[in-house]
């Protein structure tokens, strides 16, 4: 089951997935290990467009990224034109597939029949030598619990990845994390979740938005993301 990040009233997180990469336009998992492909050229531009749209949206207080190159990648490029620091946090990486790294969902499930979608349907399962969709969304709850506190009432952007951003989203509304399987989000697409005050009959968050990718709709070449299998039918 998803959990509550408490924060301040107010406090806001802005949620950023990384640009595309090589293995984004293939279709293939890629988690926090394995090839740790850089952002190709669209990603790059993808990065560029999400910093303009963040800059003309007011930007933020505090920018917060994964190690995993993409996600630094694309947070430099935000932190250039928001001008500031950049702070690494290693619990926003994301999923380890373990041995279903850098494979397509085809492949996956030629290799090992059933189990992918026997994965998909409850999140305390690991794919082989990986990480369960409750381990990833229990660290980061606790990057959100902890920036929460470092900085209540701001509004702090996270560029992460597909899982972080979409387990974010299942925390704030409060449902079942096995959830966000059947949700989407394009290379730099956007979140917002925002801390209500206490007594709110909305509850402690509010979603804002979703998967946001205005910025990307005159771009030259969209790419599908393919670091996740599709949604279960």
């Amino acid at each position: 089951m998803g959990t509550s990040t408490t924060a301040a009233a107010g406090t806001t997180f802005l949620l950023a997935r990384h640009g595309a990469t090589a293995h984004t336009a293939q279709g293939r998992l890629s988690g926090c290990t394995g090839a740790n492909p850089p952002l190709s050229r669209v990603g790059r531009e993808q990065a560029r467009r999400l910093a303009a749209a963040l800059r003309a949206a007011g930007g933020a207080d505090v920018l917060a990224c994964s190690p995993v190159l993409r996600a630094r990648q694309t947070a430099e490029e935000v932190a250039a034109v928001l001008d500031l620091p950049l702070r690494v946090e290693d619990d926003l990486r994301e999923i380890d597939f373990g041995d279903w790294e850098g494979l397509t969902p085809a492949e996956v499930d030629r290799r090992w029949p059933g189990e992918q979608a026997a994965w998909r349907r409850q999140s305390e399962q690991a794919p082989p030598g990986g990480e369960s969709v409750e381990a990833v969304g229990d660290r980061v709850a606790r990057v959100r619990e902890r920036l929460a506190a470092e900085h209540p009432g701001a509004r702090v952007l996270l560029v992460s990845h597909m899982y972080p951003v979409k387990l974010t989203v299942v925390d704030a509304l409060a449902v079942p994390r096995v959830v966000m399987h059947r949700m989407h989000v394009d290379p730099t697409g956007l979140g917002e979740v925002r801390a209500l005050p206490p007594g709110d009959p909305r509850g402690p968050w509010l979603v804002l938005r979703h998967n946001d990718a205005a910025h990307l709709r005159d771009a030259p070449q969209r790419v599908a993301p393919g670091t996740a299998p599709p949604p279960a039918p």
